[in-house]
């Protein structure tokens, strides 16, 4: 989840920028800014809550499929929690 937070903090500083440059909009810049403490707020608040993402359960030692201890089944099966 990290790597993709920062993929989208390239793409909207690049965006921002680019239409800074091209437009002299010189509110795009800080409007790219608010829009990336908003999703890193959002990711923020669900780690806060130990919402868990889907890549995190890695199959525990035992060879039964099961989750590896922290991560619930739903979290494996794909399903997210609200």
């Amino acid at each position: 989840m990290q790597t993709l937070l920062c993929t989208y903090l390239s793409g909207v500083v690049l965006a921002g920028l680019l239409l800074n440059w091209a437009f002299s909009w010189t509110w795009a810049d800080p409007l790219a800014a608010l829009a990336i403490a908003g999703v890193a707020v959002k990711e923020g608040v669900a780690a806060w809550r130990g919402e868990q993402c889907d890549d995190c359960a890695l199959p525990s030692a035992g060879g039964d499929g099961a989750c590896a201890p922290g991560c619930s089944d739903a979290c494996r099966s794909g399903s997210t929690q609200s």
